[in-house]
């Protein structure tokens, strides 16, 4: 029976030629899609899962509240680690490790710089890097040895071993390899090619030691069978226990949700990357359904031509249950070819879609697990967009079709028509979407953030410029070059500022309770002036005067916040010096749009500075990198030379909202293309069966204008349709994506002009080619058989 139902199939393929190609074309293109995308799924899921026992695995975390206002965060005090390991039998191992840093190590004269951590002695404990050389046991233990990836110690030693091998870590002294282990996967969220002991990174930051101080990440692993939910209750107020008057709440979350929900509003989770994975794989289905919904509608448009072949089947005692194995066996056969060129698509697209989403995706035929997901939605769609025709066709009386009395029944037609609007609703509600994407990354791109971020380079202060000698020395010399303007020095970056505090900045009046948490920035002169940031009182901060060491200038935010008559010239405190406010600056982002402009106090501490930040005039670009470049060469030789562009890093808090606007770009793309597919083929047969009505319609005078909005109109009513429903739809969801932004734009009419008149405009060019061809036809040629 099989072998029949491929012939027959074969058969029917080759004699309906240009509808099996619009079929396959149009399932090809849906399956390759819905494969990328579930790829792209595939691999976000998979991120941090490779860790044995990722379970037991827990980020600690903290919820702060100041004055009402939740900030979470990763961040915790110290002595946590110590104090909870001997108290909490539920612990089994605790690790503490920094944000990622970078260590210039230097071995035979060469000097490598590179990225890891700093972590305590649990951390290979807690997670699954396996060892080439050395074991995890006692491993972090010793103050003087290190350990490396596999790729840094190839990079360094080669092929010899590096066990017990001596590296000199530039301003860190001599550290022995006490081991080396596998570089951290693709799909891992937390990667190192080092990683150094704590205890001498925290002898040199010995205020981490104090409960209200936070500045060191920890991991947990607990206990087999501890319910966390149950423990979190238990640690909830452990700090403020430890710490009276601390604001600080304890929780454990799950270390294999962080990379996809580790976004928290106002103490609790969020969402984040989860969103996107979630939003892709019902792309993924809507353009499945739109590939079966193309199939069903080509299948049962083509019904009369099969009418008679069912006809004299079930004649010579074919029965209703062979017609449906038939017509389904036909549908998984051509689903199955597209399945396969599908495949042959993705192998070719998926580098590209790397290079677009930054992503490590790969496919590969000999891959059991991502043939079977690809032949798996092969046969899934084939008997999906089979199911439905073949019940119908298999349906037909036969003598009704072989007396010639056959008609499709209006319940038919009308099925049709909703599957029709059924594929617009979802085109034109990616239409909308897309759109709303692009003029929210567009007004991201181009808000006034309160400072000029064009023509910033910044790079930064680290080896023998390092000292305060060498960076005033740096500074001057930049300043020879005609294509820099002003240079300063800066804790950070102004979008990337990462450091706060609460107690620390005080004031006359302040009580108990205010509890604002002020970011901080400690900077050098000409910082102001350097980013053309605005003052709108007071002064920046003078190089001529000595004392405004001791003062301070804040945003708006701050001033609102201390809740003074008048903030300027006020006595304040700021980390043990007493001194006064000397300018408010205007509010400006220093964060992404996603977040409000919070409380910001600005320093003159040039000698807690980590960058140089330079103002380039624009002229020419290149040769002012070349004499940074010289500079840093010249001024610190074992340091490879590194700068970035701020307006680029600002680009890159979008990343992912840019990545996913492309994304959208590109499928809505897809699935309008395979609307379009269904339309042109409905169109083309629509035309087929009025050929003699518009033959007669001419010989009575009608116009060729007429002929073609008789052909059109109901294809446009069922277009205008989906977008009624797809409108209201759409707006809800965007505007629900668009409240994740702080600052966002309102979604405007013309959004939804736009869309419906591309959906209007992409269903008249695809209707108009077959209704022009209907209504040109010499009308003696459709009715000579009349």
């Amino acid at each position: 029976m099989l072998q029949t139902i491929i012939k027959t199939a074969l058969r029917i393929f080759w004699k309906e030629r240009a509808y099996a190609f619009l079929n396959v074309l149009g399932l090809t293109v849906g399956i390759t899609a819905s494969m990328l995308l579930f790829l792209y799924v595939q691999s976000e899921r998979s991120v941090d899962q490779f860790h044995q026992d990722i379970d037991r695995i827990y980020q600690v975390m903290e919820n702060q509240d100041y004055s009402g206002t939740i900030f979470t965060t990763s961040a915790n005090p110290g002595p946590l680690k110590d104090a909870l390991k001997a108290e909490m039998p539920e612990v089994e191992y605790f690790s503490q490790l920094t944000w990622e840093q970078e260590r210039l190590f230097l071995h035979n004269g060469q000097s490598f710089k590179e990225r890891g951590r700093v972590a305590s002695e649990d951390f290979f404990h807690i997670f699954s890097n396996e060892f080439i050389e050395g074991t995890r046991e006692n491993s972090l233990t010793e103050p003087s040895v290190l350990y490396l990836s596999k790729s840094l110690k190839e990079r360094i030693f080669g092929q010899e071993p590096a066990i017990g091998q001596t590296l000199t870590v530039n301003g860190w002294g001599e550290y022995k390899v006490g081991g080396v282990y596998e570089d951290a996967p693709l799909n891992a969220s937390l990667k190192f090619d080092f990683v150094m002991p704590y205890a001498p990174w925290g002898e040199r930051n010995a205020w981490l030691q104090d409960w209200g101080n936070n500045g060191i990440r920890g991991v947990v692993k607990l206990q087999a069978g501890v319910d966390y939910q149950e423990f979190n209750k238990k640690i909830k107020g452990y700090v403020k226990e430890k710490n009276e008057g601390s604001v600080v709440d304890l929780f454990l979350f799950p270390f294999k949700d962080m990379y996809l929900k580790g976004s928290f509003e106002n103490g609790k989770a969020s969402g984040g990357r989860i969103v996107y994975v979630r939003l892709f794989s019902i792309v993924a289905v809507f353009i499945l359904v739109i590939a079966c919904i193309n199939f069903m509608n080509l299948a049962t448009a083509r019904s009369t031509k099969r009418a008679k072949e069912v006809g004299v089947k079930k004649v010579v005692g074919s029965s209703r249950r062979q017609l449906v194995f038939q017509f389904i066996g036909e549908s998984v056969l051509m689903s199955i070819i597209s399945a396969i060129l599908s495949g042959l698509l993705v192998a070719l697209l998926v580098p590209s879609l790397n290079e677009l989403i930054n992503g490590h995706l790969s496919f590969n035929f000999e891959n059991i697990n991502q043939l079977a997901l690809l032949l798996g939605l092969g046969l899934v769609v084939g008997v999906l967009a089979g199911s439905y025709p073949a019940v119908f066709l298999s349906g037909f009386k036969p003598v009704s079709v072989l007396k010639g009395s056959f008609k499709t029944s209006g319940w038919s037609n009308g099925l049709r028509k909703g599957l029709v609007i059924v594929q617009f609703v979802i085109s034109t509600f990616l239409i909308i979407s897309t759109l709303v994407i692009h003029e929210q990354m567009e007004f991201v791109k181009n808000k006034n953030l309160g400072y000029n971020k064009e023509n910033i380079v910044y790079l930064p202060i680290e080896g023998d410029l390092a000292s305060e000698e060498s960076a005033r020395l740096f500074m001057a010399r930049v300043l020879d070059n005609p294509n820099f303007s002003n240079i300063t020095v800066s804790s950070n970056t102004p979008i990337n500022i990462g450091s706060s505090t609460s107690g620390g900045y005080r004031w006359e009046g302040k009580t108990e309770e205010n509890e604002t948490l002020f970011n901080v920035l400690q900077v050098g002169h000409n910082f102001i002036e350097t980013l053309n940031m605005e003052i709108i009182e007071g002064r920046s901060f003078d190089p001529n005067l000595a004392t405004d060491s001791l003062h301070v200038i804040i945003n708006e935010q701050t001033a609102k916040a201390m809740n003074v008559e008048n903030p300027l010239n006020y006595p304040i405190t700021f980390w043990g010096r007493t001194g006064k406010v000397i300018g408010i600056v205007k509010d400006f982002h220093f964060s992404s749009l996603h977040q409000s402009i919070d409380p910001i106090v600005i320093s003159l501490r040039p000698e807690n500075a980590s960058y140089f930040i330079a103002k380039m005039d624009g002229g020419n670009t290149q040769a002012g990198i070349e004499h940074l470049e010289n500079l840093a060469k010249e001024m610190n030789p074992n340091y490879p030379f590194t700068y970035n562009f701020l307006d680029e890093s600002y680009e890159n808090l979008y990343r992912g909202e840019t990545t996913i606007g492309l994304l959208a770009n590109y499928f809505s793309g897809i699935a309008i293309f395979i609307s379009l597919l269904g339309l042109f083929g409905l169109a083309s047969f629509a035309a087929e069966q009025r050929i003699k009505e518009i033959g007669i319609r001419k010989v009575l005078g009608a116009s060729l204008g007429n002929l073609m909005l008789i052909m059109s109109k109901s294809f446009l009513v069922l277009v205008g349709i989906g977008f009624v429903i797809a409108a209201p739809l759409s707006n809800w969801f965007m505007n629900d994506w668009l409240n994740g932004f702080e600052y966002r734009i309102a979604i405007g009419t013309m959004v939804f002009v736009l869309a419906g008149a591309a959906a209007l405009f992409i269903t008249v060019l695809t209707v108009s080619y077959h209704a022009l061809k209907a209504a040109s036809t010499n009308p003696v040629k459709s009715l000579r058989y009349e």
